[in-house]
Formats: structure tokens, sequence, C-alpha cells
């Protein structure tokens, strides 16, 4: 058999009706709603971020999310890590492959471009959240002994470290810290994209938009998703990336002090003091 005819052996379609199509009918559509899951936090985190313009309201969303603690861990595992590992593991295993499935649609040159930036904006992607997570995250380079500590800290300092992590993560390296700005505004973007576009095919993954009309029609909502997200997205980055002040005051952003009561530690919120006032006492009834 010729190296052309091997070639072409591999480009045929799987059929859905053999072991191999079957499992791969399943892993794709695994593939589709983990992408879904993972891109609706990422649509809640953009507009959390985009609240850094506003400090202490970031602070105060922050401590928010924080309240769910102790399942905190158990929902970043099931909302967010599983759904993200998954997408990955598979959607690298599709473009090291090119997993062939039956269709009877041709690509256009705007479906192909389409194509070619899904590709390119997983792989920005990936970069993307491997440095985000591994410098902010617990569970990132400080977890496997890479770094001391994560650089984001929740308790009343979340301004101003993700200022730091993004804006000046390197000191006294400015081109470095260029790059990292630079990749942050990057991945936002491909973040934009990557899941606007990843609705549109998922809907026809799972046979919900059959019609050309349809297709169309849904394609006109998951660009106006896109350009929302990378408007807010952009906002996002603003906020950290230029005009984030990573040596701001601490009581522009405190809400909430930790208090001790018999060997337990409670959050407490307080009350930002008032200019030429002096500090306020913590809130009678703590909030663990």
């Amino acid at each position: 058999m010729s190296t052309l005819t091997q070639q072409e052996e591999h480009a045929k379609p799987i059929s859905y009706a053999q072991p191999a199509g079957q499992c791969h009918f399943w892993l794709r559509r695994l593939h589709s709603l983990a992408g879904i899951m993972f891109g609706g936090y990422i649509v809640v985190h953009l507009v959390v971020n985009a609240t850094g313009l506003w400090p202490r309201v970031y602070q105060q969303n922050v401590d928010k999310i924080h309240q769910m603690e102790p399942m905190l861990p158990v929902i970043e595992i099931l909302a967010i890590f599983g759904p993200l590992l998954l997408h990955l593991l598979y959607g690298l295993y599709v473009a090291s492959v090119g997993v062939s499935y039956p269709t009877t649609t041709r690509y256009s040159y705007g479906g192909n471009l389409r194509y070619l930036l899904q590709r390119i904006t997983s792989f920005i992607l990936i970069v993307f959240v491997v440095y985000h997570i591994g410098m902010l995250h617990k569970w990132g380079f400080a977890l496997v002994g890479l770094k001391k500590a994560p650089d984001f800290n929740a308790v009343n300092l979340a301004y101003q470290t993700t200022v730091g992590s993004i804006k000046a993560p390197f000191e006294g390296m400015p081109v470095a810290n260029a790059a990292v700005i630079t990749l942050y505004l990057l991945g936002i973007w491909s973040a934009a994209f990557h899941f606007a576009n990843g609705l549109w095919t998922a809907a026809i993954t799972w046979g919900l938009t059959v019609t050309r009309t349809a297709q169309q029609r849904w394609g006109k909502v998951c660009c106006g998703l896109g350009i929302f997200l990378m408007l807010v997205g952009t906002v996002a980055w603003y906020a950290f990336a230029i005009a984030g002040n990573p040596q701001l005051d601490e009581s522009k952003t405190e809400t909430q002090v930790m208090m001790s009561v018999d060997g337990k530690d409670y959050m407490v919120p307080v009350q930002a003091p008032e200019k030429g006032m002096a500090d306020p006492a913590p809130a009678a009834t703590p909030a663990k």
C-alpha cells in the first residue's frame, strides 16, 4: 500500500456504527459539555474581574466567593478543574490525530478560518491558563514547590495581589512584565473567541442547529456573546494591567478582618473608615 493510500485511508471518516466511532460520539459530546461548563465559569470570572475598576467592590465579590468555604475546593474541582482537564485532554487528542467524523457539509472559507482560529486560540489558552493558575492559585506552582506561595491573597488584598501578579510579577524585569501583560490580553481575547465559537459548534454537535438558517441565527447569538466577553475581559485587563495600583492603601479594599474565637478563625465584616475617623470595631455578629 502506497503512502498516499495510507493517508487517504487515515482521512476516511470514522463510522458511528464502529466501536471507535461510538466512543468518539460520546467523548465529543462530553468534550463540548465540559467546554460549556468551563466557559460558563469564564463568563462569571471575567464579569467579577471587571469590577476591579472599583477595588472595594472587587474585594467584596471575592469575599462572597470565599464564603463558600469549606465547599469551595469541591466546587472548583467539579465545576472548574474537572471540566477544564477533560476538555483540554480530549481537545489535544483530536487536534493531534485529526479525528474525522461523518458530515454532510463542507467548510466555507469562513468555516475554515474559524476552525484555524479555534486551534490557535486553544494553544494560546493552554499557555495562559497554566501561567495564570500556576502563579495565582494555591494548587499552582506553589503546590509543586516552584513558588513559596501563590501571588493571590483573598483576605483584604485581593485587588493588590492580583494587580501585582499581572502588572509587575517579575521585579526589575520590564520586558518580562510586558510579556505577561500581553499574554493576559491575548488569553482573554482567545477565551472569548474560543468559547463563543465553541458554543456555535456545540449546537451542531448536539443536533440543535441542523438547518443553515438555524446555524446562522445561533451564530449571531454566539457572535454577540463573544463581543460581550471580549469587551468585559478587556475592561478587566485594563483594571489590573493598566490602571491597577499594587500599592493601594489596604483601607481602600478591606471589607473583612480575621478574628479568633475559642481557637476558631472567623471572617468578620467591617465598615470602611471614613476620612478623619478612627477605625470602626468589627461587626458584632461574625460571619464564618
